[in-house]
């Protein structure tokens, strides 16, 4: 299968470097260095248990220079998501899967724009990682990937899990789409701006009680908007499974804290700043999520 993903940062490079084994892949980004780095020397992952692996995927930073894929998966911050399947619209092709497994709110809607709902499959990854420098990242934690399309059937879902599988991705397939991003939205909003602000890896979330109990404020606050919104999630389980994740990936740094070191703009509008847009849509206000969006713009506004 000939595969492009748009994003090549740590998480896009995992998925990238592991579907090379068996797939034609090819990593698109603009960072110039990074895509060098990999051309010339390999993509070199540091896992967890000490081991490391090198592959050697194919990497551009023009989407011209690729042409239409049989799948393109979206790895990009999802504030940026519109903005880039506009550049890179060379990939999409009549057939072209999209698959995005980012952070975040109404990805799927902003790729809409670009491709039927027929051909987008959404999904999450309970993988963490953390770029090293340019061609070069660490593996902090595995997890599994659930993936479901949008357009309710599942074929080319199916398909897309075997050849994640077959490149050694735990995938699961489901028909709960929209379950499955608020599920992964509640992780980021338990997690994200508290390791941000905190400047401290996810096992913090389970191991600083004070940290905890924020974690726990801001998600029994999202759990409350989604069943406002027609779903029905226990919120006990929810936050049981924040705190598995980031048991998981405990010496990950999340990704809004590594955009605060790098001193570039967060995801919080698509994570905590889309509970805040949504509970103010049905009436509700959510005060936790207010002030620690507020508190991450407020950050960004010192770089």
């Amino acid at each position: 299968m000939k595969i492009s993903i748009i994003g090549s940062g740590a998480m896009g490079s995992l998925y990238g470097g592991y579907l090379s084994q068996k797939n034609e892949v090819y990593l698109l980004d603009v960072w110039e260095e990074h895509i060098n780095a990999i051309n010339s020397k390999g993509l070199t992952i540091d896992e967890n248990d000490g081991s490391r692996k090198v592959f050697t995927p194919k990497a551009f930073t023009r989407a011209e220079d690729i042409g239409v894929s049989d799948l393109v998966i979206v790895f990009v911050k999802s504030i940026m998501t519109e903005a880039a399947m506009e550049a890179n619209k060379a990939l999409i092709g009549k057939e072209t899967i999209v698959m995005t497994l980012q952070n975040g709110y109404g990805n799927g809607e902003d790729i809409m724009k670009f491709v039927p709902k027929e051909q987008i499959i959404i999904g999450t990854t309970g993988h963490g990682c953390t770029m090293k420098g340019p061609g070069h990242i660490f593996h902090a934690g595995q997890g599994p990937t659930h993936i479901g399309a949008m357009g309710g059937d599942q074929g080319s879902a199916l398909k897309v899990a075997k050849v994640l599988e077959e490149c050694g991705f735990e995938t699961h397939v489901s028909d709960e789409v929209f379950r499955l991003v608020w599920s992964k939205l509640f992780v980021n909003i338990g997690i994200n701006p508290v390791t941000a602000l905190l400047d401290a890896v996810n096992s913090c979330i389970v191991d600083n009680p004070y940290a905890k109990k924020v974690a726990r404020c801001l998600v029994e606050e999202a759990v409350a908007v989604a069943n406002a919104d027609g779903m029905s999630f226990d919120v006990d389980e929810v936050f049981e499974n924040v705190c598995t994740v980031a048991r998981k990936t405990g010496a990950n740094r999340s990704s809004m804290l590594q955009d605060v070191t790098r001193r570039s703009r967060t995801e919080v509008m698509k994570i905590n700043g889309a509970i805040v847009k949504k509970a103010k849509e049905l009436g509700m206000e959510v005060p936790y999520n207010t002030m620690i969006t507020d508190m991450i713009c407020a950050l960004e506004k010192t770089f």
